[in-house]
Parts: C-alpha cells; structure tokens; sequence
C-alpha cells in the first residue's frame, strides 16, 4: 500500500505515472483541503479535484486545473451581469462543486462527499481530503491579508509575501481514515507539490504521523527555481532557504530520502539521503520512469 501526500500542482503528474506501475487500488492520496472554500454555487475544493480530474483522465493538462474542452458560459454570464469572478470555473468543473455543497448540506461528511465523487468518476484509487475540519491558508502581503486564490489569480503572485499561515491548524486534526493509511502504508511519498501552501497544511495537522524509515519525498525546485508557482517566496515567508535545502529542511525527521532533480547543487543534510534523477515530467514515459525511480529507493 502507497500513501501519497498531494496538492494540486506537481503531484498530480506524479500520480499518472504511479497508476501506471502500480494497481490503483494500492494508492491512497491524501490531499491539501487548506484552500478549500464555499461559493455562492457550491463547495470549491481546488486540490480535491485537480487529483479527482486526473485519476479519471478528465483534467486539463494545458493548465492543470479544471476539466480538459469544458465550456465556460455560465462564467461568462456571471461576469456580464456585474459579478465578481476571480476564478475561471468551467460548466462541468462548477457542477462538481455544485455537486459535492449539496453532499455537504445533506450533512455527509467532506471524505464521504469526496468518496462518492471519487467513485462517480470511476477512480480505483482512493482520495482522501486531509481532514473534515477547516482550515484556511492566509498569505500576508504589503496590501493586507488574502486568501492564496486572491493572491495567485487576481494578484498574479505581483505582491511580496511577508508571511504566510494556516488558520484554524491548530484545532485541525487528521482524519481517521487519513490516520489509519499513513499507518498501514507500506511507503509513504510527498509529492513534488509546493511544500509550504500544499504540504505543510496536511503534516500539521493533529493526528500525522509518519514514520520517517518509510517516507520519501520529491522536491518541486529544478534548477534552483520552482518548476510552477511561487514555492519560493513561500519557503522565505517561512523562513526557509528558497531551494531544495530548503524543501529538506521543512520535511527533516518526516522523511529518510528527498529525490531533486539533476540541475539542483549538490548538498547534504543530516538525517536525510539526497538522491538525483530527472523529476521533470514531460511526457508519460517521464512519469513513469519517476515512479518507478521512486518505487525502487
């Protein structure tokens, strides 16, 4: 059994490349809710269905977000009509969300909901959300507070970022289903998701425990950047060196191995074997030669 730690970005590649080396039914992904949020049309869960898109071949790989050939008209009609529509929701996307609010105001749970989604979409792998509580990523910048849609899509990651946190974390706990697969797993990987906004939400939680002799974990930095998204300016905001030193330093004591890609610098660092491959994810052969490389350390 294969525990996989995922955000909505990075992972998702990882895990086209682990289906096809291992049976689906031996993976469970557990994913970052910390940028989940109601709108006025449903429960948005950004992560959640980044992996749910992709497991289920449905995901659009231009922009990794969303469903691949979706329409956008109610969009379009929203913003016609005055509304303020930061995000860029396609028709079919918007009916998952729809969909899984209605779930909740049956008063299912967030992994039933997500469970019967998951199921709907034909995915043998199992998904689970980090936890049925809220917990909510603030990034604060120069202008005042946001949240990470605000910043990354109406701000254009523009701001500096002087801090970022995670509220509602320190009642937060991990779900039991979410407990009980990080412990009956036989490995557990982090994925090359931005560990700071995807990763670190869901090893803060109450109730996470890893055994560090059966974790593994991908760096999202190549080259000394990250390969999308502003990784880091979070890592700095947190205090961490903006490279993949940093990356280990935020998962010492969680992990035995972290994999950086063939362009970073050499470096060491106590407790925590650093090994190199290619962890660009190109094409399909890429990920799977990634999954596999992971599998076999």
């Amino acid at each position: 059994m294969i525990a996989v730690l995922s955000g909505g970005t990075g992972t998702p590649k990882l895990l086209q490349g682990l289906v096809e080396v291992v049976d689906p039914e031996d993976i469970t992904v557990i994913v970052n809710t910390a940028e989940d949020m109601w709108l006025p049309h449903g429960y948005f869960s950004p992560d959640i269905d980044t992996v749910m898109y992709t497991l289920s071949g449905q995901i659009n790989e231009e922009a990794w977000y969303g469903i691949k050939d979706d329409t956008f008209n109610t969009h379009k009609r929203l913003l016609e009509a005055g509304h303020r529509e930061i995000l860029n929701i396609g028709d079919r996307d918007r009916k998952t969300h729809i969909g899984r609010g209605e779930l909740l105001k049956e008063g299912k749970s967030l992994p039933e909901a997500v469970d019967i989604q998951r199921r709907a979409f034909g995915i043998r792998a199992k998904i689970l959300p980090m936890s049925d509580d809220e917990v909510q990523t603030v990034i604060v910048t120069p202008s005042g507070e946001m949240n990470l849609h605000e910043y990354l899509i109406e701000h254009r990651c523009r701001l500096e970022v002087d801090e970022i946190y995670f509220e509602g974390i320190e009642n937060a706990r991990a779900s039991r289903e979410v407990t009980d697969a990080i412990k009956q797993a036989d490995r557990v990987i982090i994925g090359p998701s931005n560990p700071v906004s995807s990763i670190l939400p869901i090893i803060s939680l109450g109730g996470i425990e890893i055994d560090s002799n059966k974790c593994i974990a991908i760096s999202p930095i190549v080259g000394g950047k990250p390969v999308s998204g502003p990784a880091d300016r979070f890592m700095q905001a947190r205090g961490y060196s903006p490279d993949s030193r940093g990356v280990a330093a935020i998962y010492k004591g969680l992990i035995h191995t972290l994999v950086v890609d063939n362009l970073e610098n050499d470096f060491d660092i106590e407790g925590t074997q650093i090994i190199k491959t290619n962890t660009i994810m190109r094409s399909m052969a890429d990920k799977r030669a990634l999954a596999r490389f992971i599998l076999e350390i």
